[in-house]
């Protein structure tokens, strides 16, 4: 029969593993959260700051209205590709029906 109240004596060693993996566990959970939380605050100040409170004086926007102005838009090239389009649909759309023998069902259905 074993006497429960005198437990075995654990050696100093062991004693401090345990308390050092206890105390790690717990330090390295709040710092995994705070870190996320650190990240959360920094990307909604980003998104405050550039966003929301973005702040352009009449020059800045006219010269980023300048840069994307870059790009010109040919009104008559498209023109001309719809046109085309267009034609080719309608000749499909239009186009005779083979009215001759069937090589692969000379019957029919």
């Amino acid at each position: 029969m074993e006497n429960k109240e005198y437990s075995e004596k654990k050696d100093f060693g062991t004693v401090a593993k345990e308390t050092f993996k206890k105390i790690s566990a717990f330090f390295a959970r709040w710092f995994f959260m705070m870190s996320l939380l650190a990240a959360a605050i920094f990307c909604v100040f980003v998104w405050y700051s550039f966003i929301w409170k973005a702040d352009w004086d009449d020059a800045q926007k006219q010269t980023y209205i300048n840069e994307q102005a870059k790009f010109s838009f040919d009104k008559a090239g498209y023109k001309k590709m719809v046109d085309m389009m267009e034609n080719r649909k309608n000749k499909l759309k239009n186009f005779p029906r083979f009215t001759g023998r069937d090589l692969f069902f000379p019957e029919g259905f």
